[in-house]
């Protein structure tokens, strides 16, 4: 090596040792150097743990291992840093929401607006959550703030939103999935529509997030309408969708508040209605109130119907694949402000094609005959109109027709309940004048009939029933003449005791001192309750009460019987306002009112007959001369008494008179 060389190498030398000098860190800087390794190790450690702790969260989630203790996890998650907190959550959540919901566990959360279709019926709200119809609160009705007079503008609600809803049952890869607990996703807005104006709102459910495989809510509204179309389209879900139920359970549940003045009487009035396949309509109840039938046939449409208003699932093509239970259940502890819980599973039929529609429709509105009955399918079947198919006849084609003339001309309800009782009158007169008739001829017999009545002794009530019998024919008289127009008056009378309380027209509609035509009218509220009766004074059923007695007293006047048995009835007569005075003290004000008219009417036409109709003399005359005349007896009236013969032969038979001594 030469000099140059080793100068060089000498002098490189140098340089290092002063560069190493020079660049050396200092005392703090290789503490912080330290340090930062030393965190570097911690937070790999750290992570590590935390990963741990998160994988012991998420399969005691999924496992639901006994070995893991709720102290222990909160143990475990307490030791996250609160950054990381929100992590485990979301992780332990999305792990659930694979495991329940299976390829569509993205729908587990979702966002919580409503959207809003204002129409001229009614408001309702969509709920994301289930792609339900949240609410829906009906225009032009009002709702009963407080048990009385009191009344809140539109916010009659046909039922308590949190507390109702539907449910599509899945079943998905071994998994039981229930759409209630999922969030639809949907690209619809709020809107307003009038008329013949249509808006259409979807909400969807996807599988494995795939746009072309879904299951799709559909509704489509419109402005003037009560009815809203609902359609379950199922796209691709052939296979997404295990392929071993012949039909899909669908849940439907609600709970209704109470929307009327006495919520006792509402609840009786309330049912669930169905109609079958057989195209009768069924209810769960008898009668009314709370209830639980299986329903053992294919089911076109089911309604939860309160007092006024219902709701009610309409199936296209029918739910099969029954029986469905159904029930409809009264509020713990008697609530006052629930009206009635309702519930059904039905099963909606599916195919497990590519692609499928179920088509159903959903009434909500009121209980308004006509209005039910445009739709052509037996929903206004389930208004009460009568139990008696008879009672229903005289309400469909004559009541109602009558009066929803009267109600298009606006006039008060007071006055069309006046114009209606004066008209069925009328129709009732002939039935009322040969009444009246009947019994004039039976008061001017009577005499005859006393002196018959003296000839026979009490063992002979046979031989004195013939002859009875035989002077009525020779005087022309019939004794059920009298008998026959009052049973033909008893349909009319009885219907209007189903019309009256189902007549949503006269609900909150008030006249002279009653504020609610279908409820009770009160002119005085009692601080107790009268077994019975009540605790409040209803003036109408008072009235009523009053004219039915002298109206009773009017017509016993006119009756030619006597006796025990006369006696018996006229007490009869009299007992029967007495215990109507109680009925009616709690039910509709217009029927007592009805009643009320009808009975004044009834007195005038009375004294009117009387006075200007019946000449008692004259028809004296014309008894004794059919007197005179010979009496052909008919064919029956032979077998009649020939039988009657037979019968007293073998009377005497059996007491020895036809023994010879």
């Amino acid at each position: 090596m030469d000099k140059k060389t080793l100068l060089g190498l000498l002098f490189i030398g140098v340089i290092l040792v002063g560069w190493w000098i020079i660049m050396k860190p200092s005392a703090e800087e290789v503490e912080r150097e330290r340090q930062r390794t030393a965190h570097i190790k911690d937070s790999i450690a750290e992570a590590k743990r935390i990963n741990d702790s998160i994988e012991t969260l998420n399969q005691a989630v999924i496992t639901d291992e006994t070995i893991v203790t709720e102290n222990l996890l909160d143990t475990l998650f307490e030791s996250l840093p609160d950054s990381l907190k929100a992590l485990a959550i979301d992780s332990i959540r999305k792990k659930e929401a694979d495991s329940k919901y299976g390829p569509f566990s993205p729908h587990a959360s979702g966002n919580d607006t409503y959207i809003t279709v204002e129409t001229d019926k009614f408001l309702v709200k969509f709920d994301p959550l289930g792609g339900r119809i949240g609410n829906v609160q009906l225009k032009n009705y009002h709702n009963y703030k407080k048990r009385y007079n009191e009344r809140v503008t539109d916010t009659l609600n046909l039922y308590i939103d949190s507390l109702s809803g539907y449910n599509l049952t899945l079943f998905c890869q071994n998994r039981q999935i229930n759409t209630a607990e999922l969030y639809f996703d949907t690209d619809a807005e709020n809107v307003k529509i009038t008329g013949e104006d249509s808006a259409v709102i979807k909400y969807k459910l996807y599988a494995n997030q795939a746009k072309d495989q879904y299951i799709e809510f559909s509704y489509t509204l419109q402005g003037n309408n009560y009815m809203i179309d609902f359609d379950i389209h199922f796209v691709k879900m052939d296979n997404v969708l295990d392929a071993n139920q012949s039909g899909l359970p669908f849940s439907w549940y609600q709970v209704t508040p109470s929307q009327e003045r006495e919520v006792n009487n509402e609840r009786t009035r309330s049912n669930i209605f169905y109609k079958a396949d057989d195209e009768d309509i069924y209810r769960v109840k008898r009668g009314g109130g709370p209830g639980k039938k299986k329903i053992e046939k294919e089911v076109k449409w089911i309604s939860f119907k309160q007092q006024f208003f219902s709701t009610a699932l309409i199936a296209k093509d029918g739910f099969t694949n029954y029986p469905f239970p159904a029930e409809s259940a009264a509020p713990p502890n008697d609530n006052p402000f629930i009206n009635m819980a309702y519930s059904v599973e039905l099963a909606i039929p599916y195919g497990y094609s590519n692609d499928e529609t179920f088509a159903m429709q959903m009434y909500m509105g009121p209980n308004h005959y006509n209005t039910l009955k445009k739709y052509k399918i037996d929903l206004e079947d389930q208004i009460d109109l009568g139990a008696f198919w008879l009672f229903s006849i005289v309400n469909k084609y004559l009541i109602i027709p009558v009066f929803n003339f009267f109600d298009k001309m606006h006039l008060g309800y007071g006055l069309i309940i006046l114009l209606l009782t004066l008209i069925i009158k009328l129709i009732l007169s002939p039935i009322t004048y040969k009444t009246f008739v009947s019994s004039a001829k039976m008061r001017i017999l009577k005499p005859d009939i006393d002196i018959l009545s003296e000839k026979f002794k009490p063992e002979q009530a046979m031989e004195k029933q013939q002859a009875i019998m035989q002077l009525y024919r020779r005087a022309g008289v019939s004794p059920l003449a009298g008998c026959i127009p009052a049973l033909l008056q008893m349909p009319i009378l009885l219907a209007m005791f189903s019309f009256f309380p189902a007549a949503i027209e006269l609900r909150q509609q008030g006249f002279l001192w009653a504020t609610d035509l279908s409820s009770y009218d009160s002119i005085l509220q009692l601080p107790f309750k009268i077994p019975f009766y009540g605790d409040h004074v209803s003036l109408f059923t008072i009235l009523m009460t009053v004219t039915t007695m002298i109206y009773t007293s009017m017509s016993n006047s006119q009756m030619s019987m006597g006796g025990m048995q006369a006696k018996q009835m006229k007490i009869m007569m009299y007992l029967m306002p007495v215990l109507f005075l109680g009925i009616l003290n709690n039910y509709s004000s217009a029927l007592s009112y009805y009643y009320f008219l009808s009975n004044v009417v009834s007195i005038l036409l009375t004294l009117a007959i009387r006075r200007f109709f019946i000449n008692e003399d004259k028809l004296r005359l014309v008894i004794e001369e059919n007197k005179k005349r010979p009496v052909k007896k008919s064919k029956w009236q032979q077998r009649v008494e020939d039988m009657q013969k037979v019968r007293q032969e073998q009377a005497r038979m059996r007491s020895g008179g036809g023994k010879k001594k």
